[in-house]
């Protein structure tokens, strides 16, 4: 048994009992409840990455011309970034949903969090629908005003946004769902809905474009089939399980037939129809623990929107360098998500279970485990930087040449990445999104905008892509420091949800 392990018993024993999960989570000890609940979101962002990196490998094969594929790389890779504007308002949906029913689920209370499901549900159409409405509308003020493209990389980016952005119609369901699925304890269920989204995206997308010949609309609407054909999936699972309660509750509440079950069950989040009729009171529940992180990341946009302005200035081969060096990055940010979602939820549940020094031991794990793994994959890029930047980059010797630097960066990033990505996951899973919020600004808006400004404004000779993204690591490095500070005070576990 571990120091971390040992650590956890003393802490259980402490308790007298209290802090005990349900269902799966019954009787596991924290290094299992946290491996029970990362498995199946490692196993989604491996095929999310498949996924992203089969698009991308696509785009890169469209010309055996290498300036051709610098430019359409630089232009696909600014969608990403364009895109994230679009989805803010279904992240924030999702966190609150996540933060609600996870505390719900650790007290108990199966009733209210079925019913902050429902209304999750509805609120991420709705957030979906004018997400797509507004990438539509800002997708050529930004990539024509605030980036500095060649034409054709202007052109590729608008042709995939004003396709692709009508995605968000579908996924605002898929994305709500999910994390209210997550924050039960239920991660395997949203697994399975993410790898038909990924497997589907991929066959459409291989069907459209190598088969129909439509490029980069072959892309776009690869992505749109399999949203859409995977939010029907879900919404037939949620139908079925809504059929399954209704036989066994048979005509009871759902906390009164919960209470004559055993101590750890959980009952399956379900549809219920007049649940979904829209409530003011609980959509803005959820949306209060969920807009200080719409906010920090429509502040982040801003500042990654910044930054890639400045990398524009450099050429289309360094941003297609950048996009490639993200995706492949992306690639120890498995492991580190996976770690991310199951400390949230779990932090989340110990709250509701009253057990504040068993959250805050889940953070110290999560931490702990996700610096290993970030670390070593940090590691191997470093080793072996041209094998993975050629992947993507091997049909342009300009483009391979600028991502392998960059690639080796990420020996200094990934520990800092690690931590950081740990406290925030952790700390907005505990509903403190506001105070995350707080520390995302200023350290990104000091490194990122105003030393980065600078260094533009007075010293552009000596700008270059792997300097950005060595002041990125100083940014990790200080974002870690304060918001380890901020849990240390504790404040996050007086926060009600």
């Amino acid at each position: 048994m571990s120091v971390g392990d040992g650590r956890e018993g003393k802490v259980r024993a402490a308790l007298h009992g209290k802090g005990q999960l349900g269902g799966a989570l019954a009787g596991l000890s924290l290094p299992r409840q946290i491996v029970h609940i990362a498995l199946w979101p490692l196993l989604e962002q491996v095929m999310s990455f498949i996924c992203a990196s089969t698009s991308l490998y696509l785009a890169t094969r469209m010309s055996t011309d290498g300036e051709v594929t610098e430019q359409i790389a630089s232009g696909i890779g600014v969608t990403g970034y364009v895109m994230w504007l679009g989805f803010l308002m279904q992240g924030a949906v999702g966190m609150g949903a996540t933060a609600i029913v996870s505390r719900m689920t650790g007290a108990r209370k199966f009733g209210e969090g079925n019913y902050a499901a429902n209304q999750a549900a509805v609120l991420g159409l709705l957030a979906g629908v004018l997400s797509a409405i507004l990438m539509y509308l800002t997708a050529e003020l930004l990539v024509t005003q605030a980036l500095t493209l060649s034409p054709y990389a202007q052109q590729v980016a608008l042709t995939y946004m004003h396709i692709g952005c009508w995605v968000a119609v579908f996924s605002g369901i898929v994305f709500a769902v999910n994390a209210a699925l997550r924050g039960s304890g239920d991660t395997r269920t949203p697994f399975f809905i993410m790898l038909a989204v990924d497997g589907l995206n991929i066959i459409f997308s291989i069907l459209f474009v190598k088969v129909f010949g439509l490029l980069i609309e072959g892309l776009a609407f690869g992505m749109i089939a399999g949203m859409a054909v995977a939010a029907s999936i879900l919404i037939g699972i949620l139908v079925r399980r809504s059929i399954q309660m209704k036989h066994r509750l048979a005509g009871a509440e759902l906390d009164a037939y919960t209470a004559t079950q055993s101590a750890t069950y959980v009952p399956p989040l379900y549809l219920r129809l007049r649940d979904l009729m829209p409530d003011l009171g609980c959509m803005g529940r959820i949306l209060k623990i969920g807009l200080p992180q719409a906010l920090e990341i429509g502040g982040i946009w801003l500042i990654q929107i910044y930054v890639l302005h400045v990398i524009s200035s450099l050429g289309d081969a360094a941003v297609g360098a950048h996009n490639i060096a993200i995706r492949i990055e992306s690639m120890s940010f498995l492991p580190g998500f996976a770690i991310g979602m199951a400390g949230a939820t779990l932090v989340g549940q110990y709250l509701g279970s009253g057990s504040v020094r068993l959250a805050l031991e889940t953070i110290r794990k999560c931490v702990r485990y996700s610096v290993v793994f970030m670390g070593l994959m940090g590691v191997v890029f470093y080793a072996f930087p041209a094998f993975f930047a050629g992947i993507f980059a091997s049909n342009s010797e300009g483009l391979l040449q600028a991502t392998v630097p960059v690639v080796q960066v990420f020996l200094l990033v990934e520990p800092f990445y690690a931590a950081m990505l740990m406290l925030k996951m952790c700390l907005r899973g505990a509903g403190d999104t506001r105070r995350v919020m707080y520390v995302s600004y200023g350290c990104m808006g000091f490194f990122r905008v105003g030393c980065l400004f600078i260094w533009n404004l007075f010293w552009p000779e000596t700008l270059s892509l792997v300097g950005i993204w060595l002041l990125f690591t100083v940014d990790l490095a200080v974002e870690y420091l304060v918001l380890n500070r901020l849990l240390c005070n504790l404040k996050w576990a007086r926060r009600k949800v």
